[in-house]
């Protein structure tokens, strides 16, 4: 986990706009390899083993999905396609990757050097190599989303996602940031409009919408 992503995450048991402070016990660089982040409110601790931020309460038991390796060739072109869509060769700053895309988060981050991708779950296709500029964080189930709102440039879905989580991800965005929906559902581009963003495009492969200034 990139050390300064502690800034833009919230506390999911206080929610926003509760920040939480990182304790590091083994770090390379800026990257946190093990660790905890901790709520000065609720006194929770969430722990960072291997990179990976564990969101989820202690003892819930829940786990991340398995990788498929089969799904790497699709997760490679469906990476491209939001690279492009999201315009990540220019700028920087936090992506946003739901839980259903986190296997492509790797292919998005070789094509946004200057992002840093923030993963929201532990998936990875085992024959790709971690990259440097990929945060994962294991959310716990349901509630609301752990990030601060207004400081992510960029998001990503898939599919058809409920009115409140497109509002949840266009409130994690910057003004002008942009919400991609890879094979977006049939309520998709009226759940982006009705989150109060401006469509862009939209087609069968990506819908795409825009935060106003």
């Amino acid at each position: 986990m990139l050390l300064e992503l502690s800034e833009v995450l919230a506390c999911p048991r206080c929610g926003p706009p509760q920040v939480m402070v990182a304790v590091v016990h083994e770090s390379v660089g800026h990257r946190v390899t093990r660790g905890f982040l901790g709520c000065p409110t609720c006194d929770s601790r969430f722990p960072i083993e291997e990179r990976v931020v564990h969101l989820q309460p202690q003892g819930s038991g829940e786990q991340p999905e398995a990788s498929s390796p089969s799904r790497v060739s699709l997760a490679a072109e469906s990476a491209m396609l939001i690279g492009a869509v999201l315009d990540l060769a220019q700028g920087s700053g936090y992506v946003l990757v739901g839980p259903e895309l986190s296997e492509m988060a790797d292919a998005v981050a070789s094509l946004a050097e200057r992002w840093e991708v923030v993963s929201l779950g532990g998936g990875r296709p085992a024959l790709m190599a971690p990259s440097a500029n990929v945060s994962r964080i294991i959310p716990p189930a349901g509630g609301s989303l752990p990030v601060l709102p207004g400081r992510f440039g960029s998001a990503a879905l898939a599919g058809d996602p409920t009115p409140d989580r497109v509002r949840q991800y266009a409130a994690a965005l910057r003004p002008l940031g942009r919400l991609a929906i890879v094979a977006p559902g049939p309520g998709s581009v009226g759940a982006m409009r009705e989150a109060g963003l401006d469509l862009v495009a939209g087609d069968e492969r990506v819908a795409v919408a825009s935060r106003r200034a």
